[in-house]
């Protein structure tokens, strides 16, 4: 994981995961969101704007909070603000691919501005967004003597 003085404007990390049915069935139940549009192919044909199960727009983004804790900046990192449009639906079994681009850093305060994408296996963009992060790396490492 890189140091802030080691990231670079135009550094890009990305992340890839298929939004498999468990994986939605495990984010209802940890968020306690069980709207049948996640579910029930019944529900969603007859009364749902897109006809079929769509995952929770959520998962998605939360995709963009990995790479944030895990890998730009990664240790240290703490979410300031973060804005996100939903373009298009994620639908079970579709591959999401997250990704984050550092727009800008203020050196004195060690804020991050990024621009944050998630596109499916198509190449469609199904949110758009951008992230203020800060990095205040701990005086040890956990693990690490």
């Amino acid at each position: 994981m890189p140091k802030f003085e080691e990231i670079f404007v135009g550094q890009v990390a990305e992340k890839t995961t298929v939004v498999s049915k468990e994986l939605i069935r495990e984010f209802a139940r940890i968020t306690d969101d069980d709207n049948p549009i996640h579910f029930d192919e019944e529900y969603a044909k007859s009364g749902s704007f897109f006809r079929r199960c769509v995952a929770h727009g959520m998962i998605s983004v939360s995709l963009i909070s990995a790479l944030v804790g895990s890998q730009l900046p990664g240790l240290g990192a703490i979410f300031l603000s973060q804005t996100f449009d939903f373009k298009a639906p994620v639908f079970p079994e579709d591959a999401v691919t997250a990704r984050l681009e550092v727009l800008e850093k203020e050196e004195g305060s060690q804020k991050i501005k990024l621009k944050a994408t998630v596109t499916n296996q198509k190449g469609v963009v199904v949110v758009d967004g951008n992230c203020l992060v800060m990095q205040r790396l701990p005086k040890t490492v956990p693990g690490k003597s």
